[in-house]
């Protein structure tokens, strides 16, 4: 008598799942606390008995997932205390309001004309002595409207009072002007200069780019409020 014994087919490409694997995400190496303790209770379930882990082994993943824990409640802390700063930032910048500030000006000064006739400062600071120093001023549609040549100077900040007047002599209109300036030695070598801006605060407002705190000037500048270097009460 002939028995048949039926074939088990291969099918080809087929893949075994294992039902009991965790899922994890496939495009993030990175996991969570959480993920990763589910992960070592689902290895030692299945773990050979015959071939248990190791207690040294075991004791490695425990630190691992301890540092991981204190990672994850490290950026949390983080978080929060960049939360309370700019807080802060911005109940410090409500009493700047009706205040005058000077600012960095990162290479461009800001200086406004009132109408009131008086001087307009123009404030920078020089990392040597300067045997000259020349500013030239712009108006808001970026023309040069005059340039001032202002002899020697020596190291450190400076002021110079600008009359508000073009390279003519006539007085300038009311509004908001920038001012670059260039400084040479005695050799005709350029002297590392920089320059500041000035205005009184108008209001507040953040950033809503990266949430920091900018001081909005009567003129319309606006301000970080990191580039503050001076508050001082309007006289």
């Amino acid at each position: 008598m002939t028995m048949f014994n039926p074939t088990v087919g291969i099918v080809e490409g087929a893949s075994y799942s294992d039902p009991f694997a965790v899922p994890v995400k496939s495009n993030d190496d990175d996991i969570g606390k959480d993920a990763f303790l589910l992960l070592l209770v689902e290895q030692l379930k299945n773990q050979d008995p015959l071939e248990p882990m190791s207690g040294t082994d075991f004791t490695a993943q425990l630190a691992q997932f301890s540092s991981l824990e204190q990672q994850t409640t490290t950026n949390d802390n983080l978080m929060l205390l960049q939360d309370y700063s700019a807080t802060l930032n911005r109940l410090s910048a409500l009493d700047m309001i009706g205040k005058a500030v000077e600012f960095d000006g990162s290479g461009a000064g800001s200086a406004t004309i009132n109408g009131d006739g008086q001087p307009v400062p123009l404030n920078f600071e020089l990392a040597d002595n300067a045997q000259e120093v020349v500013i030239d001023i712009y108006n808001d549609a970026g023309g040069r409207v005059a340039t001032l040549e202002l002899g020697y100077h020596d190291l450190g900040p400076q002021s110079f009072n600008w009359n508000g007047k073009d390279a003519d002599g006539n007085a300038l209109a009311e509004g908001h002007y920038t001012f670059e300036m260039t400084a040479r030695d005695e050799l005709g070598q350029l002297v590392t200069s920089s320059v500041n801006g000035g205005g009184e605060v108008h209001g507040v407002e953040t950033d809503p780019a990266n949430g920091n705190t900018v001081l909005v000037l009567v003129d319309g500048t606006r301000v970080g409020i990191d580039q503050v270097v001076s508050v001082r009460a309007v006289s």
